[in-house]
């Protein structure tokens, strides 16, 4: 008997099922337990495409599909070309010309519904609204419009009634999404009803407008010490879930590159700027715009940008940065053990064949061996290693896939600028700024701490495992005695007494150094005196140090 049991749902599903038997996807009724009634479908939608149509390779067709279905589905495939740890680059470059096949809405339909957000007449907040819309999509419309007090501002309209329309498509692909992983082995592999949360997650806060005003409120704020970004200002008295009012920034779209040139523009400074702004936000901020394509950046005078649509947004933790830092140092230095682990870590516990993913890690490493920080291919790379673990049915975490999602399109706005633009240009500097951040004596000083410190917490409490040890098979390590526990610890924190201790030291030496080169003052031998007594007085202390660790490492051994 069939899950979808409510009219409107049968409904909805006998159109949908139709489209994918007209576009030639006749399998996937199988998986909804309906090939059985794949005739009856056949004589309700006996409409044929043209035969060049149906002679198109399976991903242009889907893409063609996706389009009749509707916005739900548009925005579901325009998510999955993100994934490109799932699909094939013939699969992403189609699903990324999806668009949303819509009309615009006359304007008195929508006013009311302002109002009622506004929760005032138009007329007491804007001097005038124009009618006509300056953009439109499935989901909302953009009217440019004057406040009072004379501040050009935009519109962001949630269309009506479309809240609901999307709810319901979002329960039958949920139900779609579980039939599928439960009857097809080849789609469990991708974990469909997974993706699906993720979908709804990502269209809930894209449904919310003020989610979008506070995205922009907030990269506005980690951008505010580049003077050459814009974001517009975000009108908050008039801003809720279903309109976003925000300022109307007048300037050349990127993609008109004649008006650039026209107007004097420095298209090569338009490119650097524009990737040194978004590489901030992934490096350094952790949130970043994950949509950065030509029609959501507009170019003002003195090769500043405006950006725009902050809808879709990419978020990466600390720990994700780290990773990505690891993994480029591991390109570089060419240690595929190390970069196997990474995407270990990647994997979130599920299973992978460790010496079979090391093995083509390897060979991916090779590809690159060599090659300057400053010329790493970061888009190919992660490319190349989302395939990998494709290899191994795993999935890439999805703030990795919207990372490699905006590479591809900042690469692709940055060529569209500058024919000659390379993305690494301007990450370099700061992938070794953040390299040498990372490595620094203060930061390896707080690192060991803090895996001492945990080492102890596991120590304490014996049933808890390592981190990653139960997804990878790894024994954990039997319990102490309280005696050993209080030796142990005690030798962890006199080791990190010690290590800070070293790093004092070293720097003294620095000092000391410098003192002797002092030109005023008492000097011997061509130094100055105060330096030569701190260098024997720091001389005596490291001696002292290398006897006393001696001694005690005599002790442990008797």
């Amino acid at each position: 008997m069939s899950i979808f049991t409510g009219t409107r749902e049968l409904r909805r599903l006998r159109e949908l099922v139709g489209i994918l038997l007209r576009y030639g996807f006749d399998d996937m009724v199988k998986w909804l337990g309906m090939e059985g009634r794949a005739d009856l479908f056949e004589r309700w939608f006996n409409r044929e495409l043209p035969a060049e149509i149906r002679r198109q390779p399976p991903e242009v067709r889907a893409r063609l599909a996706l389009e009749e279905m509707g916005p739900t589905f548009v925005k579901f495939g325009q998510i999955l070309a993100t994934r490109v740890d799932l699909l094939s680059p013939e699969w992403i470059a189609q699903l990324e010309e999806l668009q949303d096949q819509t009309k615009a809405l006359p304007f008195s339909q929508l006013k009311p519904q302002i109002e009622s957000s506004l929760g005032l007449r138009l007329e007491e907040c804007f001097r005038e609204v124009d009618d006509l819309p300056v953009g439109t999509a499935s989901m909302a419309q953009v009217h440019r419009a004057v406040t009072l007090s004379g501040e050009e501002v935009v519109l962001k309209v949630r269309k009506p009634g479309i809240e609901a329309k999307i709810e319901a498509d979002l329960r039958l692909m949920r139900k779609i999404a579980e039939i599928a992983e439960a009857q097809s082995p080849e789609m469990r592999r991708y974990q469909p009803v997974e993706i699906m949360q993720e979908f709804e997650r990502s269209l809930t806060r894209e449904l919310d407008f003020s989610v979008e005003a506070r995205n922009a409120d907030r990269m506005r704020e980690n951008l505010r010490e580049l003077d050459f970004i814009k974001v517009p200002k975000i009108y908050w008295q008039w801003t809720s879930e279903d309109l976003n009012v925000q300022e109307f920034i007048r300037g050349i779209p990127s993609k008109k590159i004649d008006e650039i040139d026209a107007t004097g523009g420095d298209r090569k400074q338009i490119a650097r700027r524009g990737a040194r702004a978004i590489w901030k936000m992934m490096l350094e901020d952790g949130f970043f715009h994950a949509d950065p394509h030509p029609g959501n950046f507009i170019i003002l005078p003195g090769n500043r940008i405006a950006m725009l649509d902050f809808g879709m947004v990419g978020r990466l933790t600390p720990t994700r940065r780290d990773q990505l830092i690891r993994l480029i140092r591991c390109v570089l230095m060419q240690e595929s053990e190390n970069a196997t682990m990474v995407l270990v870590e990647w994997a979130g516990g599920r299973y992978v064949n460790r010496e079979a993913l090391n093995a083509e890690v390897s060979s991916l490493l090779e590809r690159f061996d060599g090659v300057p920080i400053g010329e790493l291919d970061v888009t190919a790379l992660l490319n190349d290693v989302a395939s990998i673990l494709r290899n191994h049915a795993v999935r890439l975490p999805s703030d990795i896939t919207l990372l490699v999602k905006a590479c591809v399109t900042l690469e692709g706005f940055g060529r569209l600028i500058d024919p000659d633009f390379q993305l690494m240009e301007e990450a370099a500097p700061l992938l070794k700024r953040t390299l040498v951040n990372r490595y620094s004596p203060k930061m390896l000083a707080k690192s060991f701490r803090v895996r001492a410190l945990d080492a102890v917490d596991r120590l304490y409490n014996p049933a808890t495992p390592m981190f990653g040890a139960a997804a990878n098979g790894m024994p954990m390590a039997p319990a102490m005695d309280s005696g050993e526990l209080e030796k142990l610890v005690n030798r962890l924190e006199k080791a990190s007494h010690r290590q800070s201790r070293a790093i004092l030291l070293a720097s003294l030496f620095i000092v000391s150094g410098l003192i002797t080169q002092i030109p005023s003052g008492p000097h011997l031998l061509g130094l100055h005196v105060l330096g030569v007594l701190s260098l024997m007085g720091c001389t005596v202390y490291w001696s002292w140090m290398l006897i006393n660790i001696w001694w005690t490492e005599r002790g442990h051994r008797s």
